[in-house]
Parts: C-alpha cells; structure tokens; sequence
C-alpha cells in the first residue's frame, strides 16, 4: 500500500513539472517589498568546519508570485521599492527572469531542462521503468 502512495505521488509530481515546463511563462511588473536572507548551518557544515549556505528571497507585491530566491548579486543590486519585471512558470511559480528597467538582473536558464529531466525521473519511478536497489541505495533500470 505504502508503495502504490509513493508511486502516485511520483506520477503527480512529475506531471506537475513536466506540465510547468510546458505551460507559457507568466510575465509580471512587481515590486520588492522586502529581502530575506536564510543560513543554512546544517550538520555538515558544522562538522566541517564550515560556513553554511546562505539563501537570500525577495518578497513581491502587486501580482500572483509572492516571492522569489534570487543570488547574491541580485540580492544586492535590488532595494526595496524597486519595480521588477519577473518571468514566472505558472504552476510553481518559480522565478525564471528578474529584469529591471528593461536590464536583466537574475536569470535560470536552464530551469526547464532540469524540471524536464527530475520530472522524466519521477514519472519512470512511478511507472516502474526504474527500481531502487535495496542493496545499496542505488536506481536500477528494469
């Protein structure tokens, strides 16, 4: 039973992406409302003697995407206040292309091939074309 769940699960969530890669991009002027930045510190980083990975968001008013997680640069580069244009997929509403006054400041370029290929991915493992090894952890082909 628990793996019919998981296969459906698998099958719904690379239909999603595989549907978000072909549906138009959703074109929006927004305007920053406020910047967020997360520190990830998570054991590895502490066993390691490491800084952790640092998130930075976005968060938009004026349109149907709320937020958007962007780099450093644009983290930096964007003040509050600004008026943003955001390309946008319209299932996920994941940030694809922040441009202001007609500049590009962030873009994903390849954001539809990997949404492609994790959806490929999970649609397979629902279907059974590709199994878990329960030996090492490891995906097989069946």
């Amino acid at each position: 039973m628990f793996k019919l769940l998981l296969r459906c699960l698998f099958f719904i969530g690379g239909v999603v992406l595989l549907g978000d890669t072909a549906l138009p991009l959703r074109d929006e002027t927004l305007r920053v409302d406020q910047h967020t930045s997360h520190v990830n510190d998570g054991e590895s980083a502490r066993r390691d003697n490491r800084s952790g990975d640092t998130s930075y968001t976005l968060h938009l008013v004026g349109g149907q995407v709320a937020s958007c997680s962007v780099g450093y640069a644009a983290y930096q580069r964007l003040k509050d206040g600004d008026a943003i244009q955001v390309q946008a997929t319209r299932l996920l509403r994941q940030c694809v292309l922040i441009a202001r006054d007609g500049e590009l400041v962030e873009s994903n370029r390849h954001w539809r091939w990997i949404a492609m290929v994790i959806g490929g991915v999970l649609i397979a493992l629902a279907i059974g074309w590709l199994r878990a090894d329960d030996e090492d952890g490891g995906i097989s082909l069946a």
